[in-house]
């Protein structure tokens, strides 16, 4: 039986209690690799409804994960100097959350960095100070095209997230179109590893048992977020419903009051019904119910939404960008249109009510299970620590 890794894991977005969602993709990573390593979790937040100048440290101990949340609240809000003085704040937390994570345990034998920002400068201090190598895991949408806008304007954090790709042992993307960004940015990256993310196969599958639905029922994960190009999807809904085709468009996701105005000015409240922010759970559970799931977004680094309507053996109706086509087949597990075309999306879901293509959602399931699972997403990140390790540090 091979060795378990120690790995430290030090990520930029984590749920907590604060924010249930934050990073939950991550987290499934996280209890992928447990399969095959102890993982130990260091995540670091500023929460300012602490009081001012204190520290909170938590330990959860989650299916075999220890997590580690330190919150600390810098005392100010305002100027560069507190910017410089919280990230040091930062910094000193998550060294004493490391030491206190040693006491009982032996050093580790890697460390990896979910998401390229300011948690990479500690990684770089194990680096120097331990010899300990580090990987990077990057899910960031600003390193995209559209999402290069959103891009940090801050000369420290955009030199630091540099340093953290240049000086990594080894780098991750959840897509391959990701990884070639990352090329294009920093042409010192030359090799990155293709691991997807990971669905939860015991929530998210083909429920035979689910009562078929008088109407079409199109369900989509999202909100009044540009990327997700929201308010263009209910335009394509109303001319689709104003073309004579009656279905239901379930929407999930935060921020819908402008999207409720919306529906309300095209008097299709009768047809559209927004579900707010849920629970995985019950965002499975919609995913069952639906006929096929909706994702018009712009721009995307990997979809998991995409992923896991998949495993319930739904088709998707997804636009044409070149990650969702790594995922996406046109015609067999999905109806594929033209980026930013609501006309295209409007045929789309006619095309779908027609009947024009007939999906096999067992062979949907099925594929994308295998391809999505816990066990093959562990094992491939297990490869990839000792590809790593078995490297020369940098």
């Amino acid at each position: 039986m091979e060795k378990r890794i120690s790995v430290l894991w030090l990520p930029a977005w984590f749920p907590s209690k604060q924010d249930f969602l934050n990073g939950d993709f991550i987290e499934r990573h996280a209890h992928a690799v447990s399969k095959y390593a102890d993982v130990t979790v260091i995540y670091v937040v500023k929460n300012t409804s602490l009081e001012k100048k204190s520290q909170l440290i938590e330990l959860v101990e989650k299916k075999g994960l220890r997590i580690y949340i330190g919150q600390y609240n810098n005392g100010s809000s305002f100027g560069l100097f507190s910017k410089f003085w919280s990230s040091i704040l930062f910094f000193l937390l998550q060294n004493k959350i490391f030491k206190l994570s040693q006491k009982n345990k032996p050093l580790y034998d890697l460390v990896h960095v979910h998401i390229s920002q300011r948690q990479g400068l500690f990684a770089h201090f194990l680096r120097i100070k331990r010899k300990l190598k580090f990987v990077i895991t990057e899910q960031n949408s600003w390193f995209m095209p559209f999402g290069n806008k959103a891009f940090t304007k801050s000369y420290f954090l955009k030199k630091l997230v540099k340093a953290n790709f240049k000086f990594s042992s080894g780098i991750h993307t959840v897509s391959k179109s990701l990884g070639n960004e990352l090329k294009k940015k920093y042409s010192f990256i030359k090799n990155f590893t293709v691991i997807p993310n990971v669905v939860n196969n015991d929530i998210f599958y083909l429920d035979a048992n689910i009562t078929k639905n008088e109407l079409i029922y199109f369900f989509a994960i999202t909100g009044n977020i540009y990327h997700k190009n929201t308010d263009g999807l209910i335009r394509a809904f109303n001319a689709f419903l104003k073309n004579g085709y009656m279905a239901q468009l379930h929407i999930a996701g935060p921020n819908t009051e402008s999207l409720k105005s919306l529906v309300k000015d095209f008097s299709i409240g009768d047809y559209v019904f927004f579900n707010g922010s849920l629970p995985y759970t019950d965002v499975a559970k919609k995913m069952q119910q639906c006929d096929a799931f909706i994702f018009f977004t712009r721009y995307e680094t990997f979809g998991c939404v995409m992923a896991e309507a998949l495993c319930c053996g739904k088709p998707v109706i997804g636009t044409d960008i070149d990650v969702l086509k790594e995922n996406l087949t046109n015609r067999e597990n999905a109806i594929i249109i033209e980026n930013e075309n609501e006309s295209a999306l409007q045929l789309a879901m006619q095309s779908f009510c027609d009947k024009h293509i007939n999906f096999n959602s067992s062979k949907i399931e099925k594929d994308a299970q295998e391809k999505y699972n816990f066990t093959t997403v562990g094992q491939s990140f297990f490869n990839f620590y000792k590809d790593t390790l078995s490297k020369k540090v940098k």
